[in-house]
């Protein structure tokens, strides 16, 4: 527990709280302890506005909260990279893929006394490309249905559940290379993922093991598999055993390198993008300071030869 009274912070997607029915000024101001927080608040008004004003703000406060989803988190985070300014988050959004992964709770009221508990952890960030990512980024099928997402106005699970069963069957496998260092593959990848978290979201765990802390990135191979094993790998998903599905393979990495194709459709913290080729991912180990909730502490397999 810090001994002064810290300024801090909380820049909300209004949007998101809207949508939630949830009086987001009025939580913080019955529920954070004024004896620990100075606190204020900004909105975010379009796509990057909450880049803006974390960057403005970083010589002001010492807390910096994202209000809104991995998204909104990402923005405000990537402004947080190598400084002393600590990360707080108000899971607003519907994945909620990191605040899950680092035990904050999904209630807002609850989430915000994680904040007043203020319990510190650095951890790492990953690079792919010129793309800064906190949670997850990936290519293949996954970025198909967060592309799909984004232009939908419907917004939560069921909204993602329909894109992901619409372009199921269509969905053609890419060709990737991938270059670890000490491994080379070429495969027909239904996705790969480079997760720094456990999950995409809503309890979707595709690195069940993966540690936010230990400076090492899980490149997740999901291979091209017949579509009529879908049930199974969901449930998989979701039970916390894809790791161990023969169409998976989760390697550990420090950097890697994907070509295979000129472009690839991709998102960052469920985001889209598009990734020119080569596409180079490293990790940026303790970078970035965040206020987490309780979380247990799991060993990584593959990991004892690895760390340095």
């Amino acid at each position: 527990m810090q001994s002064e009274i810290l300024k801090i912070l909380f820049i909300i997607n209004p949007i998101l709280g809207k949508r939630l029915g949830i009086n987001v000024k009025g939580l913080i101001a019955e529920t954070l302890d004024p004896a620990l927080f100075e606190p204020a608040i900004l909105y975010s008004d379009y796509p990057g506005h909450a880049t803006e004003l974390a960057r403005q703000n970083l010589d002001r406060y010492q807390v910096i909260v994202a209000g809104g989803g991995d998204g909104t988190i990402n923005e405000i985070a990537s402004q947080l990279i190598h400084t002393d300014v600590i990360l707080g988050i108000l899971p607003l959004g519907s994945g909620k893929g990191l605040a899950r992964s680092l035990g904050i709770p999904m209630d807002i009221k609850k989430a915000i006394q994680t904040i007043n508990d203020f319990t510190v952890m650095e951890i790492d960030t990953g690079m792919a490309n010129q793309y800064r990512f906190i949670n997850i980024a990936g290519i293949g099928f996954d970025a198909r249905v967060a592309h799909a997402y984004a232009n939908k106005t419907g917004r939560g699970f069921f909204t993602y559940a329909i894109q992901t069963a619409k372009h199921l069957f269509r969905y053609a496998p890419i060709p990737v290379q991938i270059r670890t260092g000490q491994r080379e593959i070429s495969v027909n990848a239904f996705l790969v993922s480079i997760a720094n978290s456990t999950q995409w979201g809503y309890g979707a765990l595709i690195s069940p093991d993966a540690k936010t802390d230990d400076g090492i990135l899980d490149l997740c191979l999901l291979r091209n598999f017949p579509r009529i094993l879908t049930p199974e790998l969901l449930s998989r998903l979701f039970n916390g055993s894809i790791h161990k599905s023969k169409y998976v393979e989760i390697i550990p990495i420090k950097q890697a390198e994907i070509t295979g194709s000129d472009k690839y459709i991709g998102h960052i913290d469920g985001e889209p993008v598009e990734f020119t080729a080569p596409l180079n991912i490293s990790v940026d180990p303790l970078s970035l300071k965040v206020i987490c909730g309780q979380q247990p502490v799991r060993d990584h397999p593959g990991l004892t030869n690895q760390k340095t």
